[in-house]
């Protein structure tokens, strides 16, 4: 029987618990929005993409050229930042099955009469954009069908209903009932009873319910009182910072691991997801696993890419800057495929976008990439997630930090245009409605736990939510009294941080550039924080060894177009007068002070038959079975010779001896002239540093030795890649210059 019945989820969390919980062969599954999306369709139309919407939203208020929003339509990133409410209004009225129309005649007071004609012509002119390009947005607002040949082999449809059912969604399943028989699966509290008796039409004691609708007829059909099992005890801890609440937040899970409970029975609940940055910043262990992922935006591809906006012409400059791009991280490696992935899709819609000027289509992709965010599939085994996650599913131990009114109950943008006697009238959900809504989700939470810890506020800012004042929810609270500070100082200990060293042991992803193996083998903390966590370092304002190195760049690429070494000094003399301030001025003057030097000896070099081969060199290759990335300054030939330079704006540069090697992290040319090998440009190679500042050229004389030692090192990092202890160095002198010192409580 359960192989013929498909079941319907709020969420694919809930579908996932259910699974968890089922004997047997696990049956069709879906959640309610995908299998109306997968039910419905719109006769040669399209669903417009969501980044589209706001487009045509924003040029339909344009073309009504409306004062009524003063400068909301005259500016289109100002717009974006503030349109959520308007779709969001008409999503309600879609789902609602109401056109603007009733609105205007329950408006006896004429009281939201200029801004319903302004709505109406807007979405007016909103929908025929839509129709001339091929699009729809709402079912509700097209002649939409049913495609019952999908529902052949299923004898019935069961609903596991949390919350809402709207109008449109109801309509669709009376439809159906004339097809297969519809069952909704409820929980009648006093929470949701008047509303499921309005919706059904039917009266409703408490307690579990099972109501049939087939051929539009309704009746009950199971019912079951609710047990007088009562809920886990709740405890209410009332802090006056949030610091202390984060101390309160890891004791008590402290607590709960101690006395063996698993972690995949504790769930964290977030009223506000802000609270994610106080978890994140003290899970040093990576205990929590974050339901909600990581948005781009929170990312150090995405804030370069608003840093670098001004430079970007249009989306070709963009994608010019994501190709040259180099993941430094694991991190940097999925957003940078993510951008791509989003960017291909938005390319796709270009051709309705012409209207737009270059920047703003930035602006829309920018914006696009906004709604995006990468799953935490790294995470730990302690959930933590918004309350809308936890429907359908349940947690022996719950912890809710920030139950303040400020977060309790969440507002909603929809009830902007009209006020609760209009949605009474019309049957749109009211701000009470609302309310009760988010009650039954925290009744339900707290049914099916054992136990509840709610951290709430009081200070000057934030207040307790009321919610705790209702007794229909909080019945079996205990208000925590006592010495609350001690919860902010679980983390100090008698000194400023009595510092405890967590082991952090996690698989590494096999590939290195010559600077990121430098890192790993001289401390492999700190290759954890740059490379694996993507904690990026301050950089410099202004550099002038990046400012040389690029102005030689440019300067030899002038002498493998046209041979003229003349052309080498004036191109890289043209871009060294390029200054931002004095003191860049100055350093670049000094530069040229020691580039005439150097330009003598490249004169006398090229004398001698060295001439430069390849600049800027790209490589990618694999060594001892590891991939290895990067790229070379210079490469030079002299006959059969090739020599690897790597320039070095220092005056002081020293090279690995035999005595030394062995003790050695810098693996850099060696690494360099296994790429050169592979390039095929010859077999006699060497590799050197290039000391601009001194015009001299070290070279490195153990080049094989290091090559062979390198290989002994890689060995040993594949034998343990899948489990690697990212330790703390045992030479502090390395932390001295580190900018993650303070992390490692090594100051």
């Amino acid at each position: 029987m359960s192989l013929q019945t498909l079941y319907l989820f709020s969420t694919s969390r809930a579908i996932k618990f259910f699974y968890q919980n089922h004997q047997g062969f696990l049956p069709s599954t879906q959640s309610i929005g995908e299998f109306l999306e997968f039910i419905l369709r719109v006769e040669n139309k399209v669903k417009i993409p969501d980044f589209l919407r706001l487009i045509y939203l924003y040029e339909a208020i344009r073309e009504n050229q409306t004062k009524s929003f003063g400068e909301f339509a005259k500016n289109f990133s100002q717009f974006l930042l503030n349109s959520s409410f308007f779709l969001k209004f008409y999503d309600e009225l879609c789902a609602e099955c109401i056109v603007l129309e009733q609105l205007e005649k329950l408006d006896i007071y004429a009281f939201y009469d200029d801004h319903l004609k302004v709505l109406k012509a807007i979405f007016k002119t909103y929908k025929q954009k839509l129709d001339s390009n091929g699009f729809f947005d709402k079912y509700f607002l097209e002649d939409f069908k049913i495609t019952f040949d999908l529902l052949k082999k299923y004898h019935q449809i069961e609903i596991a209903l949390d919350g809402f059912l709207s109008r449109f969604e109801m309509l669709v399943f009376e439809e159906i009932s004339f097809y297969k028989p519809v069952f909704f699966k409820l929980d009648i509290q006093v929470f949701n009873q008047k509303y499921y008796e309005n919706l059904f039409n039917l009266s409703l004691d408490f307690g579990e319910v099972m109501v049939k609708l087939e051929s539009q007829k309704i009746e009950k059909v199971f019912f079951k009182k609710n047990s007088d099992d009562k809920a886990g005890e709740i405890h209410i801890l009332q802090t006056p910072d949030r610091i202390t609440q984060v101390g309160a937040s890891f004791m008590q899970i402290d607590k709960w691991l101690a006395k063996g409970i698993t972690p995949e029975e504790i769930c964290v609940i977030l009223p506000n997801e802000d609270f994610i940055k106080y978890l994140q910043l003290f899970d040093k262990a990576r205990n929590f696993n974050f339901a909600m992922g990581k948005k781009i935006t929170e990312t150090s591809l995405f804030k370069l890419l608003l840093e670098s906006l001004e430079k970007f012409k249009d989306l070709e400059s963009l994608e010019t800057f994501l190709a040259e791009f180099k993941e430094e991280t694991q991190e940097d490696k999925k957003v940078k495929t993510r951008l791509y992935e989003v960017l291909e899709k938005f390319y796709c819609g270009l051709k309705y976008l012409h209207h737009l000027s270059p920047k703003d289509k930035i602006v829309a992709f920018l914006f696009m990439l906004e709604q995006e965010s990468l799953d935490d599939v790294g995470g730990g085994r302690i959930s933590v997630m918004g309350i809308l996650e936890t429907r359908g599913i349940r947690f022996n131990y719950v912890l809710i930090p920030e139950f303040i009114e400020e977060n309790v109950p969440a507002l909603s943008h929809k009830d902007i245009f009209l006020n609760t006697t209009i949605r009474q009238k019309v049957g749109l959900p009211t701000r009470v409605d609302r309310e009760n809504l988010q009650k039954y989700y925290y009744s339900q939470l707290f049914k099916r736990s054992k136990e509840v810890w709610i951290l709430t506020l009081d200070n000057q800012e934030d207040k307790p939510s009321r919610f705790l004042l209702d007794e229909r929810v909080f019945s079996q609270k205990q208000v925590l009294e006592g010495n609350v500070l001690a919860f902010g100082q679980y983390f100090l200990r008698g000194r400023a941080l009595n510092y405890q060293e967590v082991e952090i042991i996690e698989p590494l992803e096999l590939e290195f550039s010559p600077t990121s193996l430098e890192c790993f083998l001289t401390c492999k903390r700190k290759y954890y924080y740059r490379y694996i966590q993507g904690f990026k370092e301050r950089k410099e304002t202004f550099n002038i060894g990046s400012k040389v190195h690029k102005a030689l760049q440019e300067g030899f690429s002038e002498f493998l177009e046209k041979r003229d070494f003349q052309q080498v000094i004036q191109k890289t003399y043209e871009s060294l007068e390029i200054s931002l301030n004095q003191q860049e001025k100055f350093l670049s003057q000094l530069a040229k002070k020691y580039l005439e030097v150097f330009f003598k000896k490249e004169e006398k070099r090229l004398r001698e038959g060295w001439i430069p081969l390849a600049l800027e060199r790209e490589f990618s290759m694999k060594f001892c079975g590891i991939p290895f990335y990067g790229k070379i300054d210079r490469i030079d030939k002299r006959g059969e010779e090739i020599l690897i330079l790597d320039y070095k704006y220092k005056k002081e540069i020293q090279c690995d001896t035999l005595k030394n090697y062995e003790k050695s992290k810098d693996f850099q040319l060696a690494i360099y002239a296994l790429a050169v090998k592979e390039f095929g440009l010859g077999e006699s190679i060497e590799a050197a540093f290039y000391s601009i500042c001194q015009s001299q050229i070290v070279y490195e004389e153990v080049l094989v030795q290091k090559q062979e030692y390198l290989s002994k090192y890689l060995a040993e990092i594949k034998s343990k890649a899948k489990a690697i202890s990212f330790e703390l160095t045992s030479k502090r002198e390395v932390c001295r210059n580190c900018v993650f010192i303070y992390l490692c409580n090594r100051y």
